[in-house]
C-alpha cells in the first residue's frame, strides 16, 4: 500500500471533521436554521450548476487555456433551450444547451488554436459577441415566451437535479482520470513540446476539450434555465458573474487536490462555498454587496493557495 493512502485518509478525515464541527457550531448559535432537511438540500441544490461549470472550466485549465465567454455561452444555451423546450419538451430542453454550449465551445477552441490569440483576450472577445446574441435572441424570440414551461423544469429540481448531477459525476471523474484524452489534456497543459514530442497531436486536444467542456457547461445551462425558469440577456460583460462562484470553487479544488481527486474535489468545495454563502444569509450579511466581496477575496485567496508552488508566470 502507498505511504501516501495514509496519510490521504487522514487529512480528509480532519477536513471533514473539521467542517461538520464548525456547521454544528454555527447552526447552534442560529437556532438550528442551517442543519434542517429543507435548507441543507437548498444549499445542495445551489452546488450543482457551480459544479458543472467548474467542471468545464477544469479542462479548460488543465491544458492551459482561460476561457471567459463561458458566462455568455451559459446565458446564450439556457435562453435556447427554454425556446425549444417550450417547443419540444425534455427533447427541446437538452438539445438547446448541450447543443448551443458544444457548438460555441469548440468554436472558441477552434479561434484560440489556429488565431495563436491570447485565449482570455480572444474569450472576451466572444463573451461580448454572446451575450449580444443573446439578447438580439431574447427580444426576436424569448419575448413571446419568456419562462421555461413548468412541464419541463423536473432537470432543475429535486430528484431530477440530483440526478442529472450524479450522472455528470460519473462522467467528469471517467472522462478526466481513466480516459487518454484526459491524460493528453493535462499533458499538453503540463508542457506543450514534451506532449508533442511523445506523440500526442495537440492541435486535435484541444479541440476535444472544446467539445468536452462544453458538454458541461451545456447541462450548466438547461440546469439552470430549469431551476430559475427565466436568465435575462444583458450586455457590457454581465456574464462574466456567473463564472465567479465556479472560479473560487476549482480553485479551491486545486487546493485540495493532492489529498482529493479534482473532480470529486469539485463539488465538495461548491458544496462548501454555497453553505458559506447560505450561512451568511442567515447571520443577515447583505448580498450584492458583502457576500460579492467576501466572494471576490475567496478567488483571490484560493488563487494564492493554489498557485503557491508555480514558478514563473501563471496563466
Amino acid at each position: 500500500m502507498s505511504k501516501n493512502k495514509p496519510i490521504r485518509s487522514f487529512f480528509i478525515l480532519i477536513f471533514f471533521a473539521v467542517l461538520i464541527a464548525g456547521f454544528i457550531i454555527f447552526n447552534s448559535i442560529f437556532n438550528g436554521k442551517f442543519l434542517n432537511l429543507s435548507n441543507l438540500t437548498g444549499v445542495m441544490t445551489h452546488a450543482i450548476i457551480p459544479s458543472f461549470i467548474a467542471w468545464g472550466l477544469s479542462f479548460v485549465f488543465a491544458c492551459g487555456y482561460v476561457d471567459l465567454s463561458i458566462g455568455g455561452i451559459i446565458v446564450l444555451a439556457a435562453n435556447v433551450a427554454s425556446s425549444l423546450g417550450n417547443q419540444f419538451g425534455y427533447a427541446g430542453v437538452l438539445v438547446g444547451g448541450l447543443g448551443v454550449a458544444i457548438l460555441l465551445l469548440f468554436l472558441n477552441f477552434n479561434i484560440f488554436v489556429y488565431s495563436k490569440i491570447p485565449s482570455w483576450i480572444a474569450g472576451l472577445g466572444m463573451a461580448m459577441i454572446y451575450e449580444a446574441t443573446a439578447v438580439i435572441y431574447w427580444k426576436n424570440i424569448m419575448s413571446k415566451g419568456v419562462d421555461l414551461n413548468s412541464d419541463y423544469r423536473a432537470l432543475g429540481q429535486v430528484p431530477g437535479i440530483f440526478i442529472v448531477f450524479a450522472v455528470g459525476l460519473i462522467l467528469a471523474y471517467f472522462l478526466y482520470n481513466r480516459t487518454t484524452i484526459g491524460l493528453n489534456i493535462r499533458a499538453i497543459g503540463s508542457n506543450w513540446d514534451v506532449a508533442k514530442a511523445i506523440g500526442i497531436r495537440g492541435n486535435i486536444t484541444l479541440l476535444a476539450v472544446g467539445l468536452i467542456s462544453g458538454l458541461f457547461i451545456g447541462c450548466a445551462a438547461f440546469i439552470n434555465i430549469s431551476y430559475n425558469v427565466r436568465i435575462t440577456a444583458k450586455t457590457g460583460l454581465t456574464s462574466l458573474s456567473l463564472i465567479f462562484q465556479p472560479l473560487a470553487v476549482l480553485l479551491l479544488a486545486q487546493v485540495l487536490q493532492k489529498k482529493i481527486n479534482l473532480i470529486i474535489a469539485i463539488p465538495i468545495c461548491a458544496f462548501l462555498i454555497s453553505a458559506i454563502f447560505n450561512m451568511l444569509t442567515i447571520a443577515s450579511i447583505p448580498s450584492g454587496t458583502w457576500q460579492e466581496a467576501i466572494l471576490g477575496l475567496c478567488v483571490i485567496v484560493f488563487g494564492i493557495i493554489a498557485q503557491r508552488n508555480s514558478k514563473g508566470v501563471v496563466k
